[in-house]
């Protein structure tokens, strides 16, 4: 991706670093900036939050299938090397050659703007770009970002189902029910999934415009999935921990009987 970034960006005549530069306030910046979604995330994420919001039970459901797709059975140095890889190549993509192109678009617009009265004769006809230029290429990057997961990360339609044959109405109205309350989970997953994403994205698209250094929302990203996964990966395995505890007592509750 930061291949096709930098390709981008020489096309256009940008910087394809997005105004890198090592500097103590960026590193600061780029932490401070990752803890509202991180809070935000893992209390949405909380068992209790999931057991009564469809909502949060939907985004928890995004998370897991793509830990257990991808993630899960890394070892540490896998995990902080896709993760530092990601977060450098998406933000080099996303922000510095895609976000960058679009401010570009717009900005270039006003070049022929030298005052405030040539800027309030032009806002007269472009309202949106002169003031919002840059929050404007942050807007449509976030909602392409999202639109791509969108048609990248959809589940698809099975094939078939198998289910059981059965004869009671009870049994049919309630396996009705499961495969209502399947379906239902599979659509909000569709939706929020890449809502998750464009959200995201339109966080580190406006911090990019605040600090005017790639290396903020790197960290930033960096921070903020490290963690967000590395919870999940580790409710996966709590999970299956008290599982394999819980067979285990049952089993030596049935060998004492």
């Amino acid at each position: 991706m930061a291949l096709a970034g930098k390709i981008i960006c020489s096309a256009i005549g940008i910087d394809s670093t997005g105004g890198f530069a090592p500097s103590l306030n960026s590193i600061v910046a780029g932490i401070e900036y990752s803890i509202p979604p991180i809070i935000a995330l893992l209390f949405i994420l909380d068992d209790e939050v999931v057991k009564v919001s469809p909502h949060a039970r939907a985004i928890r459901d995004v998370e897991d299938e793509e830990l257990r797709s991808f993630f899960y059975g890394m070892s540490p140095w896998q995990f902080i090397l896709i993760v530092t890889a990601s977060s450098v190549g998406e933000e080099l993509f996303y922000r510095a050659a895609l976000q960058g192109a679009l401010a570009d678009v717009f900005l270039r617009s006003t070049e022929f703007v030298t005052d405030a009265r040539g800027i309030a004769a032009l806002t007269g006809v472009l309202p949106p770009f002169v003031p919002f230029a840059q929050v404007f290429a942050a807007v449509i990057t976030a909602s392409l970002t999202g639109l791509l997961y969108y048609f990248a990360g959809s589940p698809q339609d099975p094939t078939y189902i198998v289910a059981p044959i059965l004869r009671s109405r009870s049994g049919q109205d309630e396996l009705k029910k499961l495969f209502a309350a399947w379906y239902k989970r599979r659509e909000m997953k569709k939706i929020y999934s890449p809502l998750l994403e464009g959200l995201v994205a339109l966080y580190l698209g406006l911090e990019w415009n605040q600090t005017h250094n790639i290396l903020a929302p790197i960290i930033t990203h960096g921070i903020y999935s490290a963690i967000v996964l590395g919870h999940g990966l580790w409710k996966i395995h709590d999970h299956r921990r008290r599982l394999r505890e819980r067979i285990q007592k049952l089993e030596l509750e049935r060998k004492e009987n």
